[in-house]
């Protein structure tokens, strides 16, 4: 009873850190725009508005059009969470925020359970204790939806209920870690790369059994139970989880067309035919995301605790070492989550868009996971829980600290190490993001240019680059309705000049560029020639700039 307590006090210290965290002055930094377009569906169904769907694909039910996808790639899973609520809270940033938040915690929750359900309850805690400060999950929690975080505890979920049915559990199991297969799929289709990695796992941590099973010709080596129904309706309730995805294709074949079109040369020109520079670039990532550093640049400046990766590949050492020595019983659940990052970060290096550090959002709980189980397993079968400090420091003989195991004084040690250097790195992310208000695309600079074309009664500004749209609808609940003319081809060609040549015939339209060093689609100059060509004249109207003092939004007028 003590231990159980213990166990829930310091799981429910994890959750409180986590957020205290993720509240504290959530609406920083500004609203990004890949927030805001997932969302701005579920505003227009909540206020009566048109609803804007992509590829113009969705179901019509009761005259209302419901979206399907957000991209080719994403489903609409965020656009529905959110709906609650915005009909409680209010459409607003808050609301945006803390949907993803919430999802956080049911991630740090999975991650508890998941723990405990492979190796034990010691697992289960320190690995949310670990997870619940981790930069990197703690300031994409505050944007999940930027980061489409939904498939973390999807994820989690699915295994869970993998590993149950696995271990002879229920096969309702099965049928619930198929459908969270699809379901997953249809959230983000990279959800592929846990699938695949579980099936290598599967493969790979049970050669033995396999070879087994071959000489007699049966699945009897195995510890579960599977008929032939069973196969069929874990196969339907896999289908139902992904049905969106396969309507959303069999009324435009968007994936089908994004896949088959960025096979070998992604959108961004990433070459997926050169794999080991991929996988070199997907490593230096991944080592980015655990330490909480490059990828963050946005809230005012990159920090690192560089005690994560180091502690990282000592742990995956430790995990080799005590399983080859002492534990050989224990090999397949202990490598079960390697291999799982392993696949992951391999799988990744072939993509239709770049090699975003944002990928790795479906990954955040398995390193945390992987180092609670390497540390437990070095105390457990390592030799060290029998091991008392009193025997190695005798000063302390008569003390309660000799009572303490040395593996546990290790877990503990280590873990208090992590957990304070990345408390050290979310201060100093707050801090910074308190000075700066967002960088870039983040910047709370779309929060004073939405204010000024509200107060200005400019309800169709035109739009010059990528980012903006989105983000001013969602914060003025639809009473500006951007117009955006920039195309999505990088360089300007002839529909871009017939575009603006339209434009320029109503001399009440405010353009909105972002300044040169944000712009993603370069117009200005394109913009420019044929403002010059028309012999007319450009007038700089109102520069906003973010609390650095520096530019983000340009608007002008043409005279």
């Amino acid at each position: 009873m003590k231990t159980r307590a213990i166990e829930i006090a310091l799981l429910l210290l994890g959750l409180g850190a986590f957020w205290a965290l993720t509240l504290y002055q959530i609406t920083l930094p500004g609203l990004h725009y890949d927030e805001a377009v997932e969302v701005v569906p579920a505003m227009q169904l909540l206020l009566g508005q048109p609803v804007t769907t992509h590829r113009g694909s969705g179901i019509h039910l009761d005259g209302h059009l419901f979206p399907i996808m957000v991209m080719d790639y994403i489903g609409a899973l965020n656009t529905y969470l959110i709906l609650p609520f915005f009909a409680l809270l209010g459409i607003n940033v808050f609301a945006i925020r803390l949907m993803p938040i919430l999802v956080g915690v049911l991630t740090l929750l999975l991650t508890y359970r998941l723990g405990r359900e492979l190796y034990n309850p010691r697992v289960g805690v320190v690995a949310v204790l670990l997870l619940a400060v981790q930069p990197s999950f703690v300031f994409w929690s505050r944007q999940g939806i930027f980061v489409t975080n939904i498939t973390a505890p999807i994820a989690l979920a699915c295994v869970f209920y993998a590993v149950r049915w696995w271990r002879g559990g229920a096969v309702r199991n099965l049928y619930a870690a198929a459908f969270l297969a699809g379901l997953g799929l249809y959230a983000k289709f990279l959800f592929l790369w846990i699938i695949g990695a579980l099936v290598v796992a599967l493969v790979v941590l049970n050669a033995d059994r396999w070879w087994q099973a071959l000489r007699q010709r049966s699945l009897a080596p195995f510890p579960f139970r599977l008929k032939w129904y069973n196969v069929l309706l874990a196969g339907l309730c896999f289908l139902l989880g992904i049905a969106p995805l396969i309507v959303f294709n069999l009324q435009t074949q968007g994936t089908i067309l994004t896949l088959t079109g960025n096979l070998t040369s992604s959108y961004y020109h990433t070459n997926n035919l050169n794999l080991p520079l991929n996988l070199k670039v997907r490593l230096e990532r991944f080592r980015a995301v655990l330490e909480g550093s490059h990828h963050l640049w946005y809230l005012g400046w990159n920090f690192n605790n560089r005690y994560w990766p180091w502690i990282f590949i000592g742990a995956l050492m430790i995990t080799g070492l005590v399983v080859i020595a002492h534990a050989r019983d224990e090999g397949r659940r202990a490598f079960f989550p390697w291999v799982v990052i392993g696949c992951v970060i391999v799988a990744s290096t072939v993509t239709v868009s770049d090699l975003w550090f944002t990928h790795f959002a479906i990954l955040m709980p398995w390193p945390a996971l992987a180092v609670a189980m390497a540390l437990d397993l070095l105390a457990r079968r390592g030799g060290l829980d029998g091991l008392h400090l009193g025997r190695l420091v005798p000063a302390w003989r008569d003390s309660l600290a000799a009572q303490l195991g040395l593996g546990l004084a290790l877990i503990v040690l280590v873990a208090a190490l992590l957990i304070g250097t990345d408390l050290r790195v979310d201060r100093l992310y707050h801090r910074e993001l308190t000075r700066s208000g967002g960088a870039g695309a983040h910047s709370a600079a779309i929060y004073d240019l939405a204010a000024y074309l509200e107060e200005e009664g400019i309800t169709q500004p035109v739009i010059m680059d990528w980012g903006i749209d989105a983000p001013l609808r969602i914060l003025t609940q639809g009473r500006v309705q951007p117009v955006e003319i920039f195309g999505y081809e990088w360089k300007a060609g002839e529909d871009f000049r017939r575009r603006v040549a339209e434009a320029l015939q109503n001399p009440n339209n405010i353009y909105v560029f972002h300044s040169p060093q944000d712009t993603v689609f370069q117009r200005r100059e394109a913009f420019e020639a044929e403002v010059v060509a028309e012999g007319k004249t450009i007038v700089e109207e109102k520069i906003f700039r973010d609390r650095s003092t520096i530019p983000i939004f340009v608007l002008l007028r043409v005279e």
